[in-house]
């Protein structure tokens, strides 16, 4: 199966959810808010990209189910800290909630750059073996020093350090699939 198409949508997905992403660093809950659904709305777009990859690999199988995971515990979270009030018990349990669908992101993201990773070298890509991974490494480390950076009251660099953590995976990504463009087009050509 030609996996390009499919790319492009999570691309095209990813990259709406890293400017979305830039919203947390505000402080309003309405821009939050409307932050989050659109996030959820880009994880949905995701999980239908990693279902149509299911069958390109083992790794890959293992993404969607955990994206699922993922939807469903953000979802939650979501409208229950709604309903939550002044409830400050529920709202620290939706927090938790929160952060365990962040945690099975980060896992679905994980099977997901390491089962692409793992397609460069048997369908002869001319992309660098495990190149792919730091889009899974990128944003991590630029969430931890934005973060570390905000509780130094340095809010502008923490900006500029979340949208490098969030451009350089768009941009490996893109590379990836220009890779893999150029093999499924020139399926003979080495």
């Amino acid at each position: 199966m030609k996996i390009y198409p499919h790319l492009r949508v999570l691309w095209i997905a990813l990259a709406i959810s890293a400017v979305t992403n830039l919203a947390a660093l505000s402080s309003s809950l309405a821009v939050l808010l409307a932050a989050n659904i659109i996030n959820l709305l880009c994880y949905g777009v995701i999980a239908y990209v990693l279902y149509r990859l299911a069958d390109e690999g083992a790794l890959l199988s293992r993404a969607f189910p955990a994206r699922l995971l993922c939807i469903a515990l953000i979802a939650l979270a979501l409208v229950f800290t709604q309903l939550a009030g002044e409830n400050v018990m529920l709202q620290n349990f939706m927090s938790l909630l929160s952060m365990a669908g962040s945690v099975a992101g980060l896992l679905s993201e994980y099977y997901l750059y390491w089962g692409l990773d793992e397609r460069v070298i048997p369908h002869a890509y001319n992309y660098p073996a495990r190149r792919i991974r730091w889009c899974l490494y990128a944003p991590l480390l630029g969430a931890f020093v934005a973060s570390a950076l905000i509780l130094a009251a340095l809010p502008l660099p923490a900006v500029f350090v979340q949208m490098v953590g969030q451009i350089i995976p768009l941009v490996l990504l893109w590379q990836y699939m220009r890779a893999v463009q150029m093999r499924e087009d020139n399926p003979l050509t080495f």
